[in-house]
């Protein structure tokens, strides 16, 4: 593995040079260029410098968003520690700033040995905490030389670890680095330690991405789509906006609009010409023009409200083969979802909610129709579900801040 490391940094090092150059203003272009240099070690730290601290790796804001319970455990059982969290993405960023009130946040350096190194010596970090299977060798492997490395939120899906599974040799090494891989499931649990090749690392914590749940009237809402009955299509892929559309067959199915949300904005364009060529009036959200049949969302921030709002649901990236997104942003509005078959990213809260009644599975257009015409859940199923819900949050919360506190308060002793 040493070879293998030597040579993904040989090659680091040639194509950094020019990748960083070139990336800048390709960022800039997209208007996405703050904190760019960040992502190659250039943070300013001068003014920050803890006693002690937890650094938490996210991807972005899902990430970010769903360690909330964890850090506000942490910080009242740990008062004078400090809360760092690097990111992939500037919105990430934001989110660790504005909603988890990091004492630091920056983008994540990426596989830069020394800046790593140089953020837990000056940092004092006591651990670092990888939230979901976020494998950098270089930040892995420099870490766990200085400090504990724990991964939490561990996921390995089925292509996934076929993949780990060819490359054993490699991925063995990497993960052999955590000294504890806290998983979503049982199921993921054996995934890694057959990988691993020993269960003395690896733990079922549960899935911390349905944790917390958000008050109604603390989500910002459309008031164009107030009062008016829709059908929601959110975060969808390219191909399932034709599927999706061909259940309505050219019809309202009683809707006064139906609303898409592609999970990646910049298809917007591409989505609303789809949506025009089956024969429907259809104008961006930004265009302001609610007078169309299909409203196609190209911007960001405004799901959660959608969900509110919505009469009918359908939740994306389970048409293909995907995985599906998270349908608890939904559910905790309490409201009935639907999905197509591919769940396999979410399925310890698709399985819940399947028990309770509150998704439905669509598989061709009559199933469809059914869920649209189907009448809605009433509340007490959605009561049971958030109990079990909270009973689970619970005991994920305390496997982790226990793990993470038996490292701090060992530094103390």
């Amino acid at each position: 593995m040493q070879i293998l490391l030597f040579i993904y940094n040989f090659i680091l090092i040639i194509l950094t040079p020019v990748l960083s150059v070139a990336g800048y203003f390709i960022f800039r272009r997209k208007n996405k260029h703050q904190y760019y240099w960040e992502r190659f070690g250039f943070i300013r730290i001068s003014d920050f410098k803890p006693e002690k601290s937890i650094w938490f790796h996210c991807a972005s804001v899902g990430e970010v968003r769903s360690i909330k319970k964890i850090v506000d455990t942490l910080r009242a059982d740990n008062p004078e520690i400090s809360i760092i969290i690097s990111t992939m993405t500037a919105t990430g960023r934001q989110v660790a700033v504005d909603y988890i009130q990091a004492d630091k946040a920056f983008l994540l350096p990426v596989e830069n040995s020394r800046a790593v190194s140089m953020i837990i010596s000056y940092m004092n970090v006591s651990v670092l905490v990888i939230v979901d299977t976020e494998l950098w060798p270089n930040l892995i492997y420099t870490a766990s030389n200085q400090v504990p490395v724990f991964l939490i939120n561990g996921r390995i899906s089925d292509k996934t670890y076929k993949t780990y599974k060819r490359f054993k040799f490699i991925f063995k090494s990497v993960l052999k680095r955590f000294s504890a891989i806290m998983t979503k499931s049982s199921l993921d649990e054996e995934r890694f330690t057959s990988i691993i090749g020993s269960s003395g690392k690896v733990i079922t914590a549960g899935n911390i991405k349905f944790q917390e749940r958000k008050l109604r009237e603390n989500v910002k809402t459309i008031k164009e789509l107030e009062n008016i009955k829709f059908f929601l299509a959110a975060s969808t892929h390219k191909g399932e906006e034709e599927i999706i559309i061909s259940w309505f067959n050219g019809k309202m199915e009683g809707f006064d609009k139906l609303v898409f949300v592609p999970r990646h904005i910049e298809r917007a364009a591409e989505v609303k010409n789809i949506l025009e060529k089956n024969g429907y009036n259809v104008s961006l959200y930004s265009e302001n023009d609610f007078s169309k049949q299909i409203i196609v969302v190209d911007a960001f921030g405004l799901l959660e409200g959608l969900y509110i709002l919505a009469d009918k649901i359908f939740i994306g990236g389970s048409l293909k083969e995907i995985g599906g997104h998270n349908i608890y942003e939904a559910l905790q509005f309490k409201k009935t979802v639907s999905v197509g078959e591919y769940m396999f990213s979410f399925k310890e809260i698709f399985d819940e909610a399947k028990d309770f009644g509150l998704v439905y599975v669509i598989k061709n257009r009559e199933d469809a129709l059914n869920f649209i015409h189907l009448a809605d859940n009433k509340d007490d199923k959605f009561i049971d579900f958030f109990n079990k819900i909270d009973k689970i949050n619970q005991d994920t919360v305390s496997t982790i801040t226990d793990t993470i506190n038996a490292v701090i308060n060992k530094e103390r002793n």
